[in-house]
Parts: structure tokens; C-alpha cells; sequence
């Protein structure tokens, strides 16, 4: 009985690390992108359109699925913003035209096709998500 009983929670230990390990958050560009590396601020910067431009002096296009269940973690990650307080930010930007959020992907194919053939453009993933046509740039901590 006690070795049934070990069996049933390494398996479920196994089950939910491997779980979290599909839930790891991560940005990404083409392999092509002369881009490497990003550290958060920079990566907040992009997407919260106070730069167009990556540390190299190349255009960065941040883009992101339209209705994404890790959004609202990611813009908390980068910004410390709630979603009410984002919608907020977002509003104050297009209304006194200095910028509006990043282009919305209704389907991952479309998104993670359009990261593959654009070098400008970024975006985040779940880590299962990435392809090898992408690069990581920044793993969340």
C-alpha cells in the first residue's frame, strides 16, 4: 500500500511540474532579428510604446494575440499594471495620440508566422509555444 501511495504522488508531481513548466512566460523574436537578448525594462518600453526602437537602434513592432490567457500576467510582469489600470494607460495613449497598444493576432498560427517573417517584430509565448524558427530573448523569472 505505502509504495501505491509514493507511485501516485510522484506521478502527480511529475504531472504538475510538468504543467508549470508549459506555463513559463517568454519573449520572443525570428531567429533572423539581430536582437539577442532584452532585460524587462527594455522589453516593457516596446510594448508600453515609449520606444519604437530595440537597444540596437533596429524598429521593434511588438505584437500579441488578440485574446491571450497569459496577457494579463505579462503586462503585470512588465509594468506592474492591473488589467483596469492598463485599459486606463491605453486610453490616456490613443486619446492624446502618442500611441496606441500593440497589433492584436486573433490565432497563434497567424502570430507566431508573422514573428517567423518579420525580424522587427516581438511578441510573448508560453514556452511550448516557441518554434525554432523563434529566439527567446527573455525568460520571466
Amino acid at each position: 500500500m505505502d509504495l501505491f501511495f509514493t507511485r501516485c504522488c510522484l506521478l502527480l508531481c511529475l504531472g504538475l511540474l510538468s504543467q508549470f513548466g508549459q506555463c513559463e512566460m517568454v519573449v520572443v523574436v525570428s531567429k533572423d532579428s539581430p536582437v539577442d537578448a532584452l532585460e524587462n525594462q527594455q522589453i516593457a518600453n516596446i510594448f508600453l510604446t515609449r520606444t519604437n526602437r530595440y537597444p540596437n537602434g533596429h524598429k521593434a513592432t511588438p505584437i500579441e494575440l488578440s485574446h491571450s490567457q497569459i496577457r494579463d500576467s505579462f503586462y503585470e510582469e512588465i509594468s506592474g499594471k492591473t488589467p483596469t489600470q492598463l485599459m486606463a494607460y491605453w486610453t490616456t495613449l490613443i486619446f492624446s495620440g502618442k500611441g496606441k497598444p500593440p497589433r492584436g493576432f486573433g490565432d497563434i498560427h497567424s502570430l507566431i508566422t508573422r514573428l517567423e517573417n518579420s525580424p522587427g517584430s516581438i511578441s510573448y509565448l508560453s514556452v511550448s509555444q516557441v518554434t525554432d524558427d523563434l529566439k527567446i530573448v527573455y525568460r520571466f523569472p
